[in-house]
């Protein structure tokens, strides 16, 4: 199927069809993917984000072409142009806040960070240690030896130079 093995809607309007046809063209080159593939993403995601779940994309039958933007179809720039295994979605699209500009800017690794700095917050963390070392030193009756030593380790992290 080309990118061009498209019927609109009978409906859809002019424009819209160009629109349309123009996008299905592009990303038949750019990701290697058909009309009906992006159709077949967009109903599978129930026409939103994948990840924010919130941004509505512009539904692909809708004569009419009503909505904001259409979803952006992200895909995985290390396997290149043209190629259909490194989609991996549909994503909100075109600002700096939108979800595929987010996951653009962070590695795998940062992003995985940014999830674990939500689930378990570094200060909180460094407070446990804290009320720690401080029970320990009521105990033994003194200041916690080399404080800043073992504040260090707290969080496991490597120093950069």
């Amino acid at each position: 199927m080309t990118s061009l093995d498209w019927t609109p809607p009978s409906a859809m309007t002019p424009k819209v069809v160009a629109d349309w046809r123009s996008f299905y063209s592009a990303a038949r080159i750019k990701y290697g993917i058909t009309p009906a593939d992006y159709r077949d993403l967009y109903i599978a995601q129930y026409g939103v984000c994948y990840i924010c779940r919130e941004a509505k994309g512009k539904h692909p039958d809708d004569p009419k072409g009503r909505g904001g933007r259409r979803l952006g179809v992200d895909h995985n720039h290390v396997l290149g142009d043209g190629n259909r295994a490194a989609v991996r979605g549909l994503l909100c699209t075109g600002g700096d806040r939108t979800c595929n500009r987010i996951i653009g800017w962070l590695s795998r690794t940062q992003l995985q960070r940014a999830v674990d700095y939500l689930e378990s917050p570094p200060a909180q963390q460094v407070f446990r240690a804290q009320r720690e070392m401080d029970e320990i030193s009521a105990q033994v009756g003194r200041a916690f030896p080399d404080r800043d030593g073992f504040m260090g380790t707290v969080l496991g992290l490597e120093v950069r130079s």
